[in-house]
């Protein structure tokens, strides 16, 4: 009998589990069955939660069969961390009744829990919590400070010295439209979008991503900021007058969403990715997860956007009463067709134009020409993100006008969209450029994050459809992907047929790998498909790797270089040729 405690975390906000904070708990069992560890799970803390005096929520238990479980329950706002506690000790008197191990003084237990209950509890800020939701605001929380109402109607005070509700001033303070977008690929992009059209409708946009938290055109700090924490940072900030949040994975089931309302959301796509975490272990555990960004949405009756043409979605999406809007590049989807017939609203793609359609009424935007980042139609990726922030800014109250001059507007630069589809052209170095000066003497290069197989697949479909004399490749890999994700990512690349393909070492980003582990495995997977050891290299950076790649390049060539860190210094290396 195997019972492991994989990993024991508080919630902070709505999450997989609940709308509500909490504790959750993700256990691997093997040789007993889930049920028996569920069951005495349970017992154990229900005679835990009643020692200390907690009222007895509902326990929320999530099978990951074969694998095991996630044990997860509600606690009050304040009382996350006690409630993490009180999880795990729960889970210790668990695997001691099941294994005949020696087991701790119960007392003892309680008496440790209560005093950590005592010194985390907080009078005040239940009040000011309770209050919040009498007015309709929402309360944002965390060790530093408490925040009322949201953006430009936000009003912040320091942990620990909260006003009493009736001393605050409650039409002074308010809440802004929130907008809510997660996915495997194109959040990014679907934030940035959704950012330009809020701009120019004349509003004050608050943006957060996987590379940064921004406020208008100002970068407040960089890094990923996908989750709670850069949901709070941005929408305290006074100037801020809508929105724009990007929910990644890890956040969601880290720590749950940084809001508890929103008024619109979109989920992009999914596909496996990041499996073996957090209970996570199959692409239906990870739609599961994705869709955490329903229950915001369920508070304001908020219309969550959806791609039609992601299976998993539309199977998904059949077992949920909500109000949905699908997109698609097919006008010929079933998915669209249906809810058509019921009425509901749709954005689809058909023969290079953008309609938008709600029951039998459709309506023609614009040519997918006229946005830059479609590559006049090659990057059909973009295009499908495009639809999706179509149909996410209609629902959230944007007209056309705008919407569409934010399309047209929104170049696929290192300024607009960094490191996502950027496709620039560049002078050969000088040793590489011919005698015959009437020869062009240029090289592109495509740039784009695209780190997993989903992705790849997208950008490499571009990239073939792009004219040039000969492809070369640099592709980084974060360590934390398997082995068969890597040779599926690189099998991926292979597809644009490069003559030239680069492996550069990522250090920052080995994840517990050795160093250069990840290019012998590259290398590997590249010899199997038949590539020549003088096509294959390796770099200690991704600069270095950049480096190789341009010396080989010829007038005409396609650079493509995805995954890669130091793109600021790679671009500094581009910008200087």
């Amino acid at each position: 009998m195997k019972l492991i405690l994989e990993s024991c975390r508080h919630l902070t906000g709505p999450s997989l589990y609940s709308h509500m904070p909490g504790t959750v708990l993700d256990a691997s069992i093997s040789g007993i069955t889930v049920d028996e560890v569920v069951e005495c799970w349970q017992e154990e803390v229900q005679m835990l939660r009643e020692a200390v005096g907690w009222k007895q929520t509902p326990l929320l238990v999530r099978s990951t069969q074969p694998h095991g479980a996630s044990l997860a329950f509600n606690s009050s706002i304040d009382a996350v961390l006690s409630a993490t506690e009180l999880n795990k000790a729960a889970w210790n008197k668990t695997v001691a009744r099941l294994t005949g191990d020696a087991k701790e003084d119960f007392d003892e237990i309680v008496v440790q829990l209560k005093d950590r209950i005592q010194k985390e509890s907080d009078p005040a800020l239940l009040k000011l919590h309770a209050a919040a939701k009498v007015h309709g605001l929402q309360l944002l929380a965390d060790d530093e400070a408490v925040t009322l109402g949201l953006g430009t109607g936000s009003k912040s005070w320091p942990a620990g010295k909260l006003p009493a509700p009736y001393g605050i001033d409650w039409n002074a303070i308010h809440n802004v439209p929130v907008a809510l977008i997660t996915g495997t690929n194109g959040k990014s992009t679907t934030g940035r979008l959704l950012a330009s059209i809020v701009t120019a409708d004349g509003k004050v946009s608050g943006q957060t991503s996987t590379d940064w938290i921004q406020v208008g055109e100002e970068i407040l700090g960089e890094g990923d900021y996908s989750g709670p924490g850069g949901a709070r940072a941005i929408l305290r900030d006074k100037r801020v007058e809508f929105g724009v949040l990007e929910s990644a994975r890890g956040g969601m089931l880290r720590r749950g969403l940084g809001v508890t309302e929103a008024q619109a959301g979109i989920i992009t796509n999914v596909a496996e990715e990041h499996l073996g975490q957090y209970g996570v272990h199959c692409l239906a555990d990870l739609i599961d997860v994705k869709f955490t960004i329903l229950r915001p949405l369920e508070a304001t009756k908020g219309t969550l956007v959806l791609n039609a043409d992601d299976a998993g979605l539309v199977e998904y999406a059949k077992k949920i009463n909500h109000t949905f809007c699908w997109f698609s590049m097919d006008a010929e989807s079933a998915v669209l067709s249906e809810h058509r017939n019921q009425g509901g609203e749709v954005c689809y793609h058909d023969q290079g134009k953008i309609y938008y359609a709600k029951g039998e009424s459709t309506k023609y935007l614009l040519n997918v020409k006229e946005i830059p980042i479609t590559l006049n139609g090659a990057a059909r990726y973009n295009i499908a993100n495009c639809l999706g922030v179509i149909a996410l800014a209609k629902n959230l109250g944007f007209n056309d006008e705008v919407i569409l001059k934010a399309l047209r507007e929104f170049q696929g630069d290192m300024k607009d969209n960094p490191g996502r589809g950027n496709y620039l052209t560049f002078p050969l170095p000088k040793a590489n450029c011919s005698n015959d000066s009437q020869k062009d003497q240029t090289f592109q290069v495509l740039i784009d994050f695209a780190h997993n197989a989903h992705g790849l697949n997208a950008v490499c479909e571009t990239v073939n459809t792009l004219k040039a004399k000969r492809r070369l490749v640099v592709a980084g890999h974060v360590g934390s992907h398997s082995d068969e994700e890597i040779r599926e990512m690189t099998r991926a690349v292979t597809k644009i047929k490069p003559v030239y393909f680069v492996s550069p070492q990522m250090n920052e980003f080995l994840r517990g790998r050795k160093a250069g582990e990840i290019p012998i495995l590259v290398h590997d997977e590249l010899r199997l498909q038949g590539f020549e050891e003088e096509e294959i290299a390796s770099a200690d950076t991704s600069l270095e790797g950049v480096k190789k790649a341009v010396k080989h390049v010829q007038a005409g060539d396609l650079l493509m270089l995805v995954g890669l860190d130091q793109r600021d210094e790679i671009i500094t290396f581009l910008n200087e040729l």
